[in-house]
């Protein structure tokens, strides 16, 4: 068999490399079809149907704008690189960016975005969470209306806990005392995604501890409270935990918990409203509460959320506002809530169960770096977890790499 050079190797590699970023750019183009008097917009599959539906009302009550929706993969990080890829090219690309709240700092920073800040309403502006506005800008402007808000919780076995844990060392006794050779103690997200970073987070926050300051760029990943989290987590795998937790992500986790199959489950609102169609959600088993932390701490959810924003490559832009004044208007928002749980921005219809929780919920550090930050953070977070790096290691390694993103040569 012939020898491959070096250089061919580098060649072959290159060639590779280029070959996501061709399909994501083809995967770019292939939605935003211009219309003359059209709005093209990137989302989610509408596996229920209730984003064709208020589109198909948004064009009765303007017969002169189309909306065109381009259904794109489930995973977010996909859909964000194929927006990041479309405003790359220069072409006028989505007019419509339907945007997680960790975007808003990457995509504004890089001006892509209107700046919405004088279009809001005053009444809209009291309405809406005051977390998630604060989440949907960047330098005190406003680039992204919020629609829906999310928080981690903590859901438990109401017929088999006699409250809700408070602490770390309440949830781990209680997961250990009913667990069973069928049902395991605690389940959470630990696959390597966005998902591991909001669970680590919400234990780092409980012990007391910081990921980045967002304004001064410092990094605290190599701090005790940082391995206090880590090494919790760790310790949960094998013991409270099923060994494939590392392999689980939000859905994983909801379909073991609704089957009996675990006492206590952190995941996202959305949850509570699927459960009530189960047997355990429909005869009153399932409790939820805040996540927990440790003794002298407080309790802190992870912010997520998504909301409108609008392409500053738009040829239309009072178009696209139209349609984003309207999809984010309370009816509009309380028809997606009905249909899909999603939690709506809007004070006057979160459900009472989660202010609480929403009152306590956190943003992750809104940098335009986030995304680099955040994979670094999961790759080490991973390797910890599934024993490829020692807690210390991981979090060291995390933290220097973080620094030299950042350009932070004063730590």
């Amino acid at each position: 068999m012939p020898k491959i050079s070096m250089s061919s190797k580098r060649v072959l590699a290159r060639t590779l490399a280029v070959i996501p970023i061709l399909g994501l750019f083809a995967l770019s183009l292939r939605g935003p079809a211009r219309l003359s008097a059209g709005l093209s917009i990137l989302m989610e599959p509408d596996g229920t149907g209730v984003w064709r539906d208020l589109f198909a009302e948004f064009e009765k009550n303007h017969p002169d704008i189309r909306v065109r929706l381009v259904e794109g993969p489930p995973a977010t990080n996909t859909r964000e690189d194929m927006y990041s890829t479309s405003f790359l090219s220069g072409a006028a690309g989505y007019d419509i960016v339907y945007c997680d709240v960790i975007w808003v700092p990457k995509f504004a920073a890089a001006g892509w975005l209107l700046d919405l800040t004088s279009r809001l309403s005053p009444a809209d502006r009291q309405d809406l969470l005051p977390v998630d506005l604060r989440a949907g800008s960047y330098r005190g402007r406003l680039y992204q209306v919020p629609a829906f808000t999310d928080a981690g919780v903590l859901y438990y076995r109401k017929d088999l806990v006699p409250r809700p844990p408070e602490t770390f060392d309440e949830l781990e006794r209680m997961a250990r005392e009913f667990k069973t050779s069928e049902r395991w103690g605690f389940l959470w997200q630990g696959k390597q995604y966005e998902g591991l970073v909001t669970v680590y987070l919400e234990v780092l926050w409980g012990f007391g501890g910081e990921w980045i300051d967002s304004e001064t760029g410092k990094v605290f990943l190599d701090r005790p409270e940082a391995l206090h989290a880590l090494e919790f987590l760790k310790r949960t795998i094998g013991s409270i935990s099923p060994p494939a937790v590392t392999t689980y992500i939000e859905e994983d986790t909801r379909n073991l918990f609704q089957n009996g199959r675990a006492v206590f489950l952190r995941n996202w609102p959305y949850v509570w409203t699927l459960m009530k169609e189960t047997p355990l959600g429909a005869e009153g088993r399932v409790g939820m509460a805040p996540v927990v932390h440790a003794p002298g701490r407080e309790s802190a959810a992870t912010l997520g959320g998504w909301g409108f924003a609008i392409s500053r490559f738009t040829r239309d832009p009072e178009a696209a506002w139209q349609l984003v004044n309207f999809l984010t208007g309370p009816e509009q928002l309380r028809k997606v809530q009905l249909r899909m749980g999603r939690v709506p921005s809007r004070k006057s219809l979160v459900p009472p169960e989660f202010v609480p929780v929403l009152e306590a919920a956190r943003m992750r550090p809104p940098i335009p770096e986030y995304a680099q930050a955040s994979d670094i953070l999961q790759r080490w977070l991973s390797a910890a977890l599934t024993e490829s790096a020692t807690p210390l290691r991981a979090l060291n390694e995390a933290a220097r790499e973080t620094r030299l993103l950042l350009g932070e040569a004063r730590q």
